[in-house]
């Protein structure tokens, strides 16, 4: 009986998230043969995205904690996760069961990871400028007051979030909330990497 149940409820779950990823927000969103490009980038697990420097009137070093944009600095990339399982995790080869499990049921905390860039990385997107204003807008409410946090190595740091990490708002729901609100379209619930980048490979709806 408890067999049964736990298949239904994966069953369930599994439905739930091909539905979110192929009901859209903003499906009428065509993406503009000229703007501002930023890029989309994914592993397995977690989605970060690329965003220049300075365009549309929109510069980083003026909003970011000072220090966290370097000379030489090009793009920045933004992810979001669990506070404690972000800075213990570096490399997916260090993922442990117990940290994994207290981030989707009983975080206590998230923060934004900015990556440094000398150059654009992932899949291109161009971006209107009014619609790369409202990412820019999005992405720095996601940014708590508060000086950073030391990162994996000398090209990261970590930034202090006001946001909810749980297994309903993963890292990659972020990136996607972030998308929506600049008016991409994107899947309505997207927990999984997957579920949000094959929209932008060649050729997807």
């Amino acid at each position: 009986m408890l067999g049964r149940a736990a298949a239904t409820l994966l069953a369930a779950l599994l439905l739930a998230v091909g539905l979110g990823a192929l009901v859209p927000r903003n499906g009428g969103w065509v993406e503009p043969a000229e703007g501002i490009e930023i890029g989309i980038d994914a592993t397995v697990a977690h989605t970060e995205l690329i965003l220049p420097v300075a365009a549309a009137g929109h510069d980083w070093r003026a909003v970011l904690p000072p220090g966290t944009v370097t000379p030489g600095t090009t793009h920045l990339s933004f992810s979001w996760g669990d506070g404690a399982f972000f800075q213990a995790t570096p490399t997916w080869a260090e993922v442990r069961p117990g940290p994994a499990i207290r981030a989707l049921f009983a975080s206590e905390g998230s923060l934004v990871h900015v990556y440094r860039l000398t150059g654009p990385q992932g899949r291109p997107i161009r971006l209107s400028p009014e619609s790369y204003r409202r990412l820019t807008a999005a992405i720095r409410a996601e940014i708590a007051p508060g000086r950073p946090i030391p990162g994996w190595g000398p090209q990261d740091v970590f930034l202090p979030s006001p946001t909810h990490y749980s297994w309903l708002r993963t890292c990659n729901d972020w990136a996607a909330d972030m998308l929506a609100q600049a008016g991409v379209r994107v899947g309505l619930w997207t927990p999984l990497s997957q579920t949000l980048i094959w929209r932008f490979e060649d050729g997807a709806p």
